[in-house]
């Protein structure tokens, strides 16, 4: 399959699938024309098979019979939608439509699978993307500013002293402070984690700590005596470590960029003609809105 890979190749089933589309309109426009609705055995077994999937067991005689006057009424409404305009400047009609073009270019430049040595490039690139923040095993004794006011850091102070000239264990020195609801064990806490529950500023003292007992460190909640039991460094992983993760992000760019590249190839085919001098021009693919 190693031909399918080729971006020629790529693009030239693009073009036979746009066509395909065309082609497809074009004989539908015309059945349309006739008045007829035909509904084939391959659209029943469609519905058989769609009703089986959701349900786990083929549908009865008159249950198919239902999907079957469901699927034409569905058709005489679109029909008759389509005669009355309906869909003419209609948004969401309209986007739904350039989704759908979207969505063709994506699955036909995911037709094959990204190669190893495709992953392996795509990893050196970002790298950094794929980085696995520190971790830390710690305890804390917790210094609640509102209950104890100015006093907070003196009696921290005071508890740091004493932890530190007896037993250095934490199991019962959170007695020495005040209640913290979120409980005072942590283990192997990514940076991360730690910010998003202290603050960035803990998690940026924290990552500064010796092991032992350390601070106090300032917190949203207070002040904070922490007790450092592990710490192990962030690194770089192995691309095959993360390769599914690498997987789904390389097909999100592949995507991405077939999206371009169809838009850039159909864009040569109109002249745009924008009245407004305060516009740029639109002839690449740099357009695109802030909310994409």
């Amino acid at each position: 399959m190693k031909v399918l890979r080729e971006p020629l190749v790529h693009f030239a089933i693009l073009g036979l699938a746009i066509f395909a589309v065309y082609a497809i309109a074009s004989n539908r426009l015309a059945k349309d024309e006739s008045r007829t609705i035909r509904i084939t055995p391959s659209e029943i077994e469609l519905l058989s098979a769609t009703f089986q999937r959701q349900w786990q067991r083929p549908p009865t005689e008159g249950e198919l019979t239902n999907l079957v006057k469901a699927r034409v009424r569905e058709e005489v409404l679109y029909r008759e939608a389509l005669a009355v305009g309906l869909d003419t400047n209609d948004v969401v009609v309209r986007r739904r439509m350039v989704q759908k073009m979207e969505m063709l270019s994506q699955d036909l430049a995911l037709l094959a699978d990204p190669t190893d040595a495709q992953l392996q490039a795509f990893f050196e690139e970002h790298k950094q993307d794929y980085r696995i923040p520190p971790e830390f095993s710690f305890s804390h004794v917790y210094f609640n500013l509102d209950r104890r006011g100015d006093a907070a850091e003196a009696d921290a102070l005071e508890a740091l002293a004493a932890l530190r000239a007896e037993d250095p264990q934490p199991v019962r020195a959170p007695e020495r402070g005040d209640r913290f609801m979120l409980g005072h064990d942590y283990r192997r806490q990514s940076s991360r984690q730690v910010a998003r529950e202290f603050g960035q500023s803990f998690a940026d003292a924290l990552a500064e700590l010796e092991p032992g007992w350390q601070g106090p460190i300032s917190s949203g909640y207070g002040l904070h005596l922490v007790f450092l039991e592990e710490r192990v460094d962030g690194r770089i992983p192995s691309w095959i470590e993360v390769r599914d993760r690498l997987v789904m992000d390389l097909n999100r760019t592949r995507g991405a960029r077939a999206r371009d590249a169809l838009y850039e190839g159909l864009l040569g085919k109109y002249e745009v003609v924008i009245e407004n001098a305060a516009v740029g021009p639109v002839d690449s693919g740099d357009e695109r809105s802030p909310a994409d």
